[in-house]
């Protein structure tokens, strides 16, 4: 039928649905079809926070789509623990910023510490000016917060295993434990398309075939193709590092008074962070045709090697795509600190920017609540929306092509007759074809949505505590918004054998590695934790007194490049003075104007006693090295936080594989009644066809043996029973037809 298919011999080939019908029409509950109990119990966003009839699932749509629900699922209820602990965490830094003494000093530092301009156009400022920034820094970057990350470390590599346990379970109630991979049928794309045919050594058949130089050219393609798609996106963060910077050195240029100015640690970040969830966005959907064309184009044998191609195609570019510029903030932005006697400090072509002197922590929140949860919530309004403007547009134009259709080749036709053709369009094959396809990639993508999800989750959590929450909110209502699309939006599915989620398994695993060292390189390079240890083990003696002014290195204006012009620096130092005393004083902005003091003269008197106030023979910037009589050399605490950082990195992992070791170890993958019972029947197996001399020697084990069986049976139907609770608190009891085989 697949080959029809491909051949347009046919346009669509799926089982039916049953009919979906009104529930006042239905009946009682009891004698609901499968579909009806489905969709009022499961796929209704009031049924949000019931169980999962997950065998009910697997009996209607078959294991494929049911292992996905039953994944999402388990994911839901182990995302709980953590999120009430990122609230907690979250309230910590609330309640605790204003007694943090590092924020503190900067918070009321006023003139003390005068800081050096680190980008073109940029006035001296006082350090004070980042007392919003560095409230919020500490806010996610604080003492709980780092113990949170070590907890959300050890839940992702925990996750997929306990999940493992979960699948092992579910494969043996589905008698899914042994499936063979040579019972898949081959690719009508492939058989039509391969020119070449071979003799199958397992069958003893000819079979089309693809010589392995065609295979490795296509693949050759494919990843060039992939490597430039990565390089794109590469590109795109390298133009939006450039758009900060312009941006900032733009703001640099506005008056002070300016609103805009006084909201520019706020407006930079936001907009380049909407501005790449866009592009985002728009690439990837370009990027889901080009995939789909390449993984095409290699002529994959059987849909289990198609879809493991596409797999790491869709998720090798969305990994780069959603986190490239979260992981540049992270990892590299803190590492990027230049002297003031930076040549080309003017050409923010050559200029990287650099992070706030409370950390990058704030501004990574921010790129990460934006991408988060603009994604999830674009995503799940357009999943919502798009399947019900696309059917009813789509029975709209069918509806009225076949009743113009009729109009044409009967002219004649009586209105009665007309009318009986028109009903006859309602008939339920004619309704469910009008509905979409269920495609092969469908389930594709809502795996591809989740585990991008969990990255958010777990990569960056110390930036946003929240990020559980969050997911877990979404994942609540996408269960119900997948169920609705399932039941009611889509053709009822070609049920598939499978014994889990498959290729995701291993994804899941190389996401929980890569959670282990973002987690540890984020607290050691991005948080502020190590420093502040560092200082209050060593220097502080058990306090963070004095902090601030260990973290900021002096540097002498008169080392200024040549080319910087001290006295317009000065003079732009003075003049924004001005205008903040006007701000201030109700008094003195009228004796301004009515002397021409706002007539800026950077020699006049009221300037000349702003200088006079101020040393500008020293400003501050954030770095480890010595003053200028040691020509700004690193100091010895760089290298002391150097080794501490690399040295947590390592501690920071191996306790976590240790704690992944002992789990493993004391929790089993295999349930150990699964395991018993597994083993039981591969003895039953082997007595098959060794001879019947243990029922003979014991016949007290066939009476024991058929108990069991029954007793397996009745516990089967119990849960499903279960998972699907009544509409009433009555005595009916929900059951699905136990005929309703999907071995189509």
């Amino acid at each position: 039928i697949e080959v029809l298919l491909e051949e347009s011999v046919y346009e669509a080939a799926f089982p039916l649905h049953d009919q979906l019908i009104r529930k006042e029409d239905a009946g009682e509950p009891e004698t609901w079809n499968d579909r009806m109990k489905l969709y009022h119990r499961w796929a209704k966003f009031q049924n949000i926070f019931r169980v999962q009839p997950i065998h009910a699932i697997r009996d209607y749509y078959g294991e494929r789509l049911a292992f996905y629900f039953a994944w999402l699922g388990w994911y839901n209820s182990l995302l709980m623990i953590p999120s009430i602990l990122g609230i907690f965490v979250l309230l910590w830094g609330l309640l605790s910023v204003k007694y943090d003494r590092p924020t503190l000093d900067i918070c009321n530092s006023t003139s003390s510490y005068l800081m050096c301009p680190k980008i073109d156009r940029q006035a001296y400022w006082f350090l004070n000016e980042t007392c919003f920034n560095a409230k919020m820094s500490y806010v996610f970057d604080n003492s709980a917060s780092v113990a949170f990350a070590i907890l959300i470390s050890v839940f992702a590599v925990s996750v997929n295993f306990l999940w493992q346990r979960q699948e092992n379970r579910l494969q043996f109630e589905w008698d899914m434990t042994d499936i063979a991979e040579e019972t898949e049928t081959l690719r009508p794309d492939f058989e039509r398309r391969a020119r070449k045919t071979v003799i199958n050594k397992v069958t003893d058949k000819l079979e089309p075939y693809v010589p392995a130089y065609k295979r490795l050219i296509t693949y050759i393609s494919s990843f060039s193709v992939v490597l430039f798609m990565v390089l794109l996106v590469l590109a795109v963060v390298a133009g939006i590092v450039v758009y900060r910077l312009s941006v900032s050195a733009a703001f640099n240029s506005i008056d002070r008074e300016m609103w805009m100015y006084r909201w520019k640690p706020i407006i930079v970040p936001i907009t380049g962070a909407l501005i790449n969830l866009i592009i985002i966005l728009i690439l990837q959907y370009f990027y889901e045709i080009l995939a789909i064309w390449l993984t095409n184009a290699e002529l994959h044998r059987t849909d289990k090697t198609y879809e493991a191609s596409l797999t790491i195609k869709m998720f090798l570019f969305q990994f780069v795509n959603y986190y490239a510029s979260i992981f540049y903030i992270a990892l590299i932005k803190p590492l990027i600190i230049y002297k003031p006697t930076y040549l080309d400090r003017h050409s923010t072509a050559f200029r990287l920017e650099e992070c706030d002197v409370s950390g990058c922590v704030w501004e990574l929140s921010i790129q990460l609540i934006i991408i988060m949860v603009g994604k999830q919530l674009i995503s799940n309004i357009w999943e919502f929306y798009f399947s019900k403007l696309w059917n009813m547009c789509r029975k709209r134009i069918q509806f009225r092509q076949t009743v113009r259709q009729i109009n044409e080749r009967n002219a004649k036709m009586t209105q009665m007759h007309k009318q009986t053709l028109t009903m006859n369009l309602k008939r339920s094959y004619e309704e469910d074809f009008l509905l979409q396809p269920f495609e092969l990639t469908t389930l594709f993508y809502e795996y591809l949505e989740i585990i991008l999800q969990f990255g958010f989750v777990t990569f960056f959590c110390l930036a946003f505590p929240l990020a559980p929450l969050f997911a877990l909110i979404n994942n609540v209502f996408e269960i119900r918004i997948d169920a609705l699309k399932v039941v009611k939006e889509f053709r009822r599915p070609m049920a598939r054998r499978a014994m889990g989620i498959g290729t995701w398994n291993s994804i899941l695993n190389i996401m929980a590695k890569v959670t282990v060292l973002s987690n540890a390189f984020l607290i050691a390079i991005t948080s502020e934790y190590i420093p502040r240890q560092v200082y209050y083990w060593t220097i502080g003696n058990r306090s963070l007194n004095g902090f601030l002014n260990h973290t900021l290195a002096p540097f002498h204006s008169s080392d200024f490049p040549t080319i910087i012009n001290r006295t317009l620096l000065e003079c732009q130092f003075i003049e924004s003075r001005l205008f903040d005393l006007s701000k201030k004083s109700a008094f003195y902005l009228p004796f301004a104007q009515s002397n021409h003091l706002l007539d800026f003269d950077c020699n006049s008197p009221f300037a000349n006693g702003i200088r006079s106030q101020i040393d500008f023979s020293t400003c501050y910037y954030k770095d480890y090295r010595l003053d200028h009589t040691h020509n700004y050399a690193r100091s010895y605490m760089f290298y002391y936080v150097m080794v501490a950082r690399l040295a947590f990195v390592i501690v920071f992992e191996h306790f976590v594989y240790c704690i992944l070791f002992l789990v493993r170890n004391l929790i089993l993958r295999v349930p150990r009644n699964v395991r018993a019972q597994l083993d039981r029947c591969r003895y039953l197996v082997q007595q098959m066809y060794w001879g019947a001399e243990l029922y003979a020697q014991n016949p007290n084990l066939i009476k024991k043996d058929e108990n069991r069986v029954r007793a397996d049976e009745a516990d089967h139907e119990h849960k499903r029973q279960s998972t699907l609770p009544t509409l009433m608190t009555t005595s009916n009891e929900f059951s699905l037809n136990n005929n309703a085989s999907l071995d189509l």
